[in-house]
């Protein structure tokens, strides 16, 4: 898909507006967490190769523009009571639900296709994480496991040590705690975070690109401090700390605990 670069304010969508995102100055951690990991889960959906799931994420997307800090459902709403249950939303060992299995596989079979016989080839053997790695950062840090409890717990547990080892090689992703301070949730509503997510999930529906100068203007035009700085800001501290919130940061989110 072709990128159309953003030059100016008058080629942002209609929808969006600064003023509808006035409430998040009253939010609490559990509004952010719910807000910030149903916008990671649209970004994910538009990762993804097939064009049903690209009409899901801009559906759902379609009714942020229209409310954009409306509640959101979470993911507990949907799954039936005798399911396994997690510790939370963004647990780091989570059952592998049919919905993904299913993206996945699309995944898979789009980019590794089937040979003359039906099937995946040597790709078969691939692990999922060397997929992952190698087509999907957004994902490469998730790695899929089978878990056979015939085994001991014992045995299971270190087997699994074994493997989280090697996996955190394979991947490239060090053993580091993300623990969330007070001024990372004021940074939140300070870099205006949640219209900076909306903006680039409306640009990755369309396949667009908004230049430093056009960020700077929509969402901090009224910071005098921030217009100071200019572009460097939106380069040097803005994307980083958006890129900053990953599973890890939406784990520590969830088990912050405000200062009295």
């Amino acid at each position: 898909m072709a990128t159309n670069k953003i030059y100016h304010m008058s080629d942002l969508p209609k929808w969006f507006s600064l003023n509808k995102y006035e409430a998040t100055n009253k939010f609490t951690t559990t509004d952010w967490l719910e807000q910030l990991a149903h916008r990671r889960e649209i970004l994910w959906m538009l990762g993804r190769s097939s064009a049903n799931v690209h009409d899901r994420a801009a559906l759902m997307f379609g009714k942020i523009e229209l409310e954009p800090i409306q509640s959101i459902f979470q993911p507990e709403s949907w799954i039936v009571e005798s399911e396994i249950k997690t510790v939370g939303v963004s647990a780091f060992v989570q059952p592998l639900r049919c919905g993904l299995v299913h993206a996945l596989g699309q995944d898979i079979e789009h980019y590794y296709g089937f040979n003359d016989r039906g099937n995946l080839g040597l790709a078969a053997g691939y692990s999922v994480s060397k997929y992952y790695k190698e087509n999907d950062s957004y994902m490469s840090t998730l790695v899929p496991v089978t878990i056979d409890l015939r085994g001991s717990d014992v045995d299971i547990k270190n087997d699994f040590d074994c493997y989280l080892k090697q996996a955190r090689e394979f991947i490239g992703k060090k053993n580091k705690k993300t623990h969330i301070t007070n001024s990372d949730i004021e940074r939140l509503q300070k870099y205006n975070i949640l219209p900076y997510f909306d903006l680039m999930i409306w640009s990755a529906i369309g396949g667009r690109n908004i230049s430093a100068n056009v960020i700077l203007t929509a969402l901090f035009e009224a910071d005098r401090e921030i217009q100071e700085v200019g572009e460097p800001f939106i380069i040097k501290t803005l994307k980083p700390f958006y890129k900053k919130i990953d599973s890890r940061f939406i784990r520590a989110l969830e088990r912050y605990q405000e200062p009295p």
